[in-house]
């Protein structure tokens, strides 16, 4: 009954599908689907080919305006993109593993914002981040680590990780980053351990962006 953002929803795993499947390689599943669960909590997550989401930040939110961010598009292009980032690619369990979930899920999901509301509303969106990453960054207690050493701190690899990877594509061409990203499925999509580290991306990265990128990644 909850219809309200529903179309967004679906507009957005569509989008998803289609630039996740060019630009990263083929979907894995026959369906992809959203499962509604009641706002006893605000999350939504990505099991395989199904999407666990809170009414709470999807279902019943006020429709976004013209203006606005618009946050259900963008988590569900988020949880889609952890079908290929989590689900095809699962990295090492130690430090920098987040990378190449959630801050590879943040970029892919922009990849999708950008195609359905311009390179506008990105700034917006990137303003957003920014702000929400500096906001956490000032109550960090122990130390904030480089992003390729992040010991699941959301903050850096959520909102840096959005940041950084945003401005990797900009400087050095997304179809550089996104050779990197098609190299690291490939290489490493269902396979047992060993599992991908963060300096493997890096090292893809490298190989990539060509020597004049060279100190800008490190």
């Amino acid at each position: 009954a909850h219809a309200r953002n529903v179309p967004l929803m679906l507009d957005a795993m569509a989008t998803s599908l289609s630039v996740y499947s060019e630009r990263f390689g083929p979907y894995q599943f026959r369906q992809a689907r959203i499962l509604e669960f009641p706002s006893y909590a605000t999350f939504a997550q990505a099991f395989a080919n199904t999407m666990p989401y809170s009414e709470a930040i999807g279902f019943v939110q006020a429709v976004p305006t013209e203006d606005q961010v618009d946050q259900v598009s963008y988590v569900t292009a988020h949880e889609m993109a952890h079908q290929w980032w989590g689900h095809q690619v699962i990295g090492a369990d130690m430090q920098g593993s987040t990378l190449l979930s959630e801050s590879f899920a943040q970029y892919s999901a922009m990849l999708v914002m950008e195609k359905l509301y311009g390179p506008a509303m990105m700034r917006k969106f990137l303003k957003y981040e920014l702000d929400r990453y500096l906001r956490a960054r000032g109550s960090e207690l122990i130390e904030e680590l480089p992003l390729y050493r992040v010991e699941n701190q959301p903050y850096i690899h959520y909102e840096k990780g959005a940041l950084v990877m945003w401005w990797a594509k900009e400087a050095m061409g997304e179809a550089a980053v996104n050779r990197a990203l098609q190299r690291l499925i490939k290489r490493y999509a269902f396979q047992p351990a060993p599992y991908p580290r963060s300096s493997d991306f890096i090292a893809l990265l490298r190989e990539e962006a060509g020597p004049q990128h060279q100190q800008l990644i490190t």
